[in-house]
């Protein structure tokens, strides 16, 4: 063991020079942070960076909040909170009439109430550590695709909106598209499960060198309690090999990841705020 003298910057794990490797959680904010931007690239939205407060944020000036979410890719010290709010009404501002944006934090942040945002809770994030897939709970019920052209993509994208809901994106087709085909191709492999020909659940893995991101989990509510759910999550949790799969969980699907082999690890902190 090296101990460092006090003349050494001490590496904390949050700097912008920590490497990627360093630990899990850093990695995985950078990644998601990534993975919303490519989103929104993708949609034909904005994308924009401040590397003083650490803070990426994504619009695709949907009405559907999760089509318009911010990323804090370090802990905030005392005194910021005013600072973020500034850069974040200063960059959802320039769309107004869109819906609300989300901000996620891997880390506990200052109270925000005064700034606007509202406190949307403390979800956990969950990590699988690499693995083979596990059994097909659905006994191969469900046919698993992944996803390769326009016609899935709309599948995927129609699916998650009315099997989440979105409802703010309902009937679908009524809104702006939030799926672009420049997706594929890209780090985002997506997953349609099929029952016969029609399209019931959805889960996407933004893929690294290091980590599987696991985002937009969906099953249709007739289909639930069949094993639909887990299926198509273990789908995206295994799109490469040789990786941890890691998620912020909701606690609808905290029990199936858990059934997975995801441990829960900390827990975010998410801001909503409204413009």
């Amino acid at each position: 063991m090296t101990i460092q003298t006090s003349d050494d910057e001490l590496e904390n794990g949050t700097r912008p020079t920590t490497p990627d490797g360093d630990n899990l959680q850093l990695d995985f904010t950078r990644l998601d942070a990534a993975a919303f931007a490519d989103l929104a690239r993708a949609a034909g939205g904005r994308v924009e960076h401040d590397d003083p407060l650490g803070l990426t944020m994504t619009d695709t000036a949907s009405p559907c909040p999760f089509g318009n979410v911010a990323h804090l890719c370090r802990p905030l010290v005392a005194g910021e909170g005013p600072n973020v709010a500034r850069a974040l009404a200063g960059f959802y501002g320039r769309a107004s009439g869109a819906g609300p944006y989300l901000v996620f934090s891997a880390w506990p942040t200052p109270d925000l109430t005064g700034e606007g945002l509202m406190l949307g809770g403390h979800p956990p994030l969950m990590v699988r550590p690499a693995a083979p897939p596990p059994p097909d709970p659905t006994g191969g019920a469900l046919r698993i695709v992944e996803v390769a052209d326009g016609r899935e993509l709309e599948d995927f994208e129609r699916t998650m909106v009315e099997a989440y809901p979105a409802a703010e994106l309902l009937p679908f087709g009524s809104r702006s598209r939030m799926f672009g085909e420049a997706l594929l191709g890209s780090a985002w492999n997506l997953f349609v499960g099929y029952e016969g020909d029609t399209p019931v659940a959805t889960a996407g893995g933004y893929v690294t060198d290091s980590l599987i991101g696991v985002e937009m989990v969906s099953s249709r509510p007739e289909c639930r309690g069949r094993g639909y759910g887990a299926a198509i999550t273990a789908a995206a949790a295994c799109a490469a090999e040789g990786r941890p799969a890691v998620l912020i969980s909701s606690d609808l699907g905290n029990q199936v990841y858990r059934r997975l082999g995801f441990m829960p690890i900390l827990r975010y902190t998410l801001w909503v705020g409204t413009r």
